[in-house]
């Protein structure tokens, strides 16, 4: 298929998702014809509109640009006639009486005052003053040290006059005596002789129009110039200054008129000069344009939407007799002859008629088809929301196996030192209640390392010593150690498969667990009941742990009191029990879930209420026709090993200790190494060494990595490792022990080694 069939196909089945009437196909057309002219149609008086607002907007620009030239061509008339005073032969003669009478003569010309100051801004002569009379020192001395340091004429900011005592600006001009100044010269302007500027024809009486000084005060004003003199701009327009000055923004002015203001900046004087233009100047033409867009252009898609309407009601009834033939047909009732008075739709009414009659004969079959495949889609949702649950389960018991797995790992060591110690105690103590103290805390560590144990099975961490087994022969030798264990109220079935396959599994392990198992059973059961233990041998079961292998399946099933829901979730945790306190440590199952899985198998459980609970163990069929039985415990130290040299590997500084003194209690000539590191250093000295006891699980380099270092120089070295829980098949050939351990444990473990 191409592109362009794939898009049309896209199209036609969007379409017939999106099915519209002809009454809004018409609506739809019109609105496409009249929206478009009615959108540029106000598009077009909207920026008609808009391009005389850019004209009025370049014109007041021009505008502020010409108030401006006015009021620099002004400064610099002033400094030109100051310039021709200051050369003066009267000035330059110091004659200042001759010089006074000159100012006052040119005073007329521009400003309202004139004055001469000497360079630190004393006033030595000024126009509102008699000659001769006292004058002040000038309150602004800014302008006079500016012309000083640059000898350059400068313009004020607006400043308080010294002796007319009103806001004033000043323009200034050095007077030079031999090459630097000697004197300044600086006419004074009130703010009526820069507003008259602000007065012209071309500036509309209801404009606001301002000048500012480089500080944003102002100088001048067309409007309210007494309220406003010397008051600094609103912050907006400060701001405004402080950036762009060709700008046209909206602003209101300090009487609260709502204006579009545009600012230019002198070159020449540094002030700034502002036009504000009322909103209605430039805002009313705007609203005419857009009401007049949406006034007209509403009032003719009006007329066009009725219009559309009056011819959809036209051919709407022939549409709704072909509608109904249609319905008819959804519903299974017969299709009458269609007569519309339109040829192509009564066409279309005879093929549905015929239509309706196949549909008919074909509906039965298709519902029962729906109904199979929906049932058979229900079955697949609950495979598969089993499977998502069973997924979930074995996530959380992997994450509580690994937490168990650590107390474990640190609880053993702790029994380790406190085992060893009281051993090492026990000879050293005579009396008998000494002796009874001690047994009961050796008693109570006996209980900590079976505890542990349960915690490794169920973490998968312990070692397991797996034989060719026969389920069946294990269950029937259980019979009377069951018996005795649940007593006489809970009557024993057996329902076992003839010829099982054999498995692969600790002996001493199924036991436990096939007994915790038949535990629990009791337990539910106070009044008593029946405990069914059954065999069978099964191909490919559906668990995700053995899926694809033969397996032997041992069910083991009560008729107690059966487990809730969210009870039967959490049945494999550690240390979770329903049990009162004091009867049940909560590890039964926890011990099965570990040894099972260890053992590559997998255990479910089934329960209800009131019906009893079912554990389902599956253990993979054995491949191997026989396998060895682990060894016994060897013999004691010998004689002949007492003076060997033994060295100790071990990162816990109480649990190396402890190791050492019982090894040297055997007559052992000991060494010790507190990290793999440290232990390569001493074998590399070629210290005699017969045996390395060595912790598998260290920081650093591990127990293996050590010997494995440690064996290219020494390749016939022979090693003990002792570990609390890690897979003893990394220990390769060499001997093992568990932690915690008997002296008499740890003996055994080096004559073996040795030997």
């Amino acid at each position: 298929m191409t592109r362009d069939q794939s898009m049309t196909t896209a199209l036609y089945s969007i379409l017939r998702r999106r099915a519209l009437s002809i009454h809004t196909r018409l609506m739809m057309l019109t609105l496409a014809t009249v929206l478009p002219l009615v959108a540029v149609g106000g598009v077009a008086i909207i920026r008609m509109v808009d391009d005389q607002n850019i004209k009025v907007e370049q014109g007041v620009g021009r505008t502020v640009d010409g108030l401006l030239g006015d009021v620099d061509r002004q400064i610099i008339a002033i400094e030109a006639e100051l310039q021709v005073l200051a050369v003066s032969p009267s000035l330059q003669e110091e004659d200042l009486y001759h010089f006074y009478q000159q100012m006052n003569a040119a005073l007329p010309l521009q400003g309202t005052s004139i004055a001469l100051l000497d360079i630190k801004g004393q006033q030595l002569l000024n126009t509102n003053r008699p000659f001769g009379a006292p004058l002040p020192r000038s309150f602004n001395t800014e302008m006079s040290e500016h012309i000083v340091a640059t000898g350059k004429p400068q313009v004020s900011d607006l400043i308080m006059g010294a002796v007319l005592h009103r806001p004033i600006v000043a323009v200034g001009v050095p007077v030079f005596r031999d090459g630097r100044v000697a004197f300044i010269l600086a006419m004074g302007l009130g703010s009526e002789i820069l507003s008259k500027l602000l007065h012209q024809p071309d500036l509309l009486p209801d404009w606001v129009v301002a000048i500012f000084d480089r500080k944003g005060i102002i100088v001048a004003r067309n409007r309210e110039l007494d309220r406003f003199l010397g008051k600094p701009a609103a912050p907006i327009i400060r701001e405004a200054i402080k950036g762009p000055v060709e700008s046209w923004i909206p602003n209101v002015t300090s009487e609260g008129i709502r204006v579009y203001s545009t600012f230019r900046r002198s070159a020449v004087t540094g002030w700034t000069a502002a036009i504000g233009v009322p909103r209605e100047f430039v805002d009313i033409p705007r609203r005419r344009a857009q009401f007049l867009t949406f006034a007209g252009g509403g009032s003719v898609l009006a007329l066009s939407l009725f219009l559309a309407w009056w011819m959809a009601q036209a051919i709407r009834r022939p549409v709704e007799a072909l509608m109904a033939a249609t319905e008819a047909v959804a519903s299974g009732a017969p299709v009458g002859e269609l007569n519309s008075g339109v040829r192509e739709l009564n066409q279309v009414g005879d093929a549905l008629r015929a239509s309706a009659a196949a549909l008919a004969s074909h509906r039965e079959q298709l519902e029962g088809t729906v109904a199979l495949r929906t049932e058979e889609l229900r079955s697949e949702i609950e495979a598969r929301r089993q499977a998502e649950a069973t997924l979930l389960q074995s996530q959380k018991m992997e994450a509580i196996g690994q937490l168990t797995g650590g107390v474990a790992h640190d609880f053993n060591n702790l029994l380790t030192i406190a085992s060893g110690s009281l051993e090492m105690l026990e000879a050293r103590i005579s009396d008998e209640r000494s002796l009874n103290l001690l047994r009961n805390a050796q008693s109570a560590i006996s209980r900590g390392a079976t505890l542990t144990t349960s915690l490794l099975a169920f973490a998968r961490k312990q070692r397991l010593e797996p034989v060719l087994a026969n389920l069946n022969s294990v269950i029937l030798d259980m019979e009377e150690m069951l018996r005795r264990s649940i007593g006489p109220s809970v009557e024993i079935r057996h329902a076992l498969a003839g010829e099982l396959w054999p498995v692969e599994i600790d002996l001493g392990q199924i036991e436990t667990a096939l007994l915790n198992i038949a535990i629990n059973a009791r337990d539910a059961m106070p009044e008593g009941g029946i405990l069914l233990f059954e065999t069978a041998n099964v191909s490919d079961p559906p668990l995700e742990e053995v899926a694809g292998h033969d397996c032997v399946l041992v069910s083991v099933h009560d008729t107690g009191t059966g487990m809730a829901p969210d009870v039967l979730e959490r049945a494999f945790e550690p240390f979770f029990t329903t049990k009162e306190v004091g009867k049940g440590t909560g590890l039964g199952l926890s011990m099965v879930f570990g040894v099972v899985h260890q053992s590559g198998g997998a255990v479910r459980l089934r329960s209800e209420l009131g019906r009893g609970t079912t554990v389902l163990i599956y253990l993979p069929r054995a491949d191997q026709t026989a396998l060895p039985l682990a060894d016994t415990a060897g013999s004691a130290c010998s004689s002949s090993d007492a003076d060997a040299h033994i060295l100790v590997v071990d990162d816990d500084a109480a649990v190396r200790w402890v190791t050492v003194e019982s090894l040297k209690e055997a007559g052992y000539r000991v060494a010790e190494a507190d990290s793999g590191s440290a232990a390569l250093a001493l074998l590399e000295r070629d210290d005699p060494c017969d045996l390395v006891v060595m912790d598998h699980a260290m920081p650093g380099l591990s127990g293996k990595d050590t010997v494995r270092l440690a064996r290219r120089a020494r390749p016939e070295l022979k090693v003990l490792f002792l570990s609390r829980y890690t897979a003893w098949e990394e220990a390769g050939g060499d001997i093992w022990l568990q932690k915690p351990f008997k002296t008499q444990a740890l003996a055994e473990a080096v004559t073996r080694a040795l030997q």
